[in-house]
């Protein structure tokens, strides 16, 4: 069964927090039911029901693990995740397509990246920037392929190319997932002792405690990848 979270007292909490640095994200207002309906209607998809209530009762975006959680906005006549920074990594348009993976493709990363060419050991010499050119080429289509996140809405930014995904649609939906690609770790659900799986609440209120308890020097606070 599971378990209830009293999510506007999660805002009073979250309000009553000290902020950790200058980039500490500022709580914004929540949606409401009926900003929350266009927002679903839009992608097409029905939000997880820990994150609507999040939206509902916390806010559109705010602190969090790492920048925080992202704020959903309405731009030019659409709703619209604000990623703060150069790439958006969203897909809106793909969100109902279930998420393809089910276990950690950390063994797919390790085995590309253990066949990146070593251009001191690389013979014949001359030949190594095109050997490197293909293996990137390869590498980039496997790892960034755009049906690798299909289903999945990015909500979090951890700095350096790292993020973490909510998984909307599939077997995984609900879950939270890490996104280490650009440091060859790939994708993997996240988790806490006790839990192989993490949902968006659990996420939150691990952030939370670990917040309150005055550990902000760390602003991750989040859960750790699958090994």
């Amino acid at each position: 069964m599971p378990v209830l979270i009293d999510w506007p007292g999660v805002r009073a909490r979250v309000l009553r927090l000290t902020p950790a640095d200058h980039t500490w994200r500022e709580l914004e207002a929540p949606l409401t039911p009926a900003e929350l309906d266009a927002v679903q209607r839009q992608l097409g998809v029905e939000l997880p029901a820990d994150y609507q209530q999040f939206l509902l009762h916390v806010g559109r975006g705010g602190p969090g693990p790492f920048s925080g959680v992202l704020p959903v906005e309405h731009v030019d006549g659409e709703w619209r995740w604000r990623v703060d920074q150069d790439y958006d990594p969203n897909d809106l348009t793909n969100l109902a397509k279930p998420f393809p993976l089910r276990a950690s493709d950390w063994r797919v990363a390790e085995d590309i990246e253990n066949d990146c060419p070593d251009p001191f050991t690389f013979e014949p010499r001359n030949d190594y920037h095109d050997e490197w050119e293909r293996w990137h080429d390869r590498h980039e289509t496997t790892m960034f392929n755009p049906r690798r996140t299909h289903g999945a809405l990015y909500i979090c930014h951890e700095g350096d190319g790292l993020g973490e995904w909510l998984i909307v649609t599939g077997p995984e939906r609900g879950n939270i997932w890490l996104d280490h690609r650009v440091d060859g770790r790939g994708m993997t659900p996240a988790w806490l002792p006790h839990h192989r799986r993490v949902t968006f609440g659990q996420w939150y209120l691990h952030w939370l405690g670990t917040a309150e308890g005055g550990r902000t020097g760390d602003r991750s606070g989040g859960p750790r990848r699958a090994g």
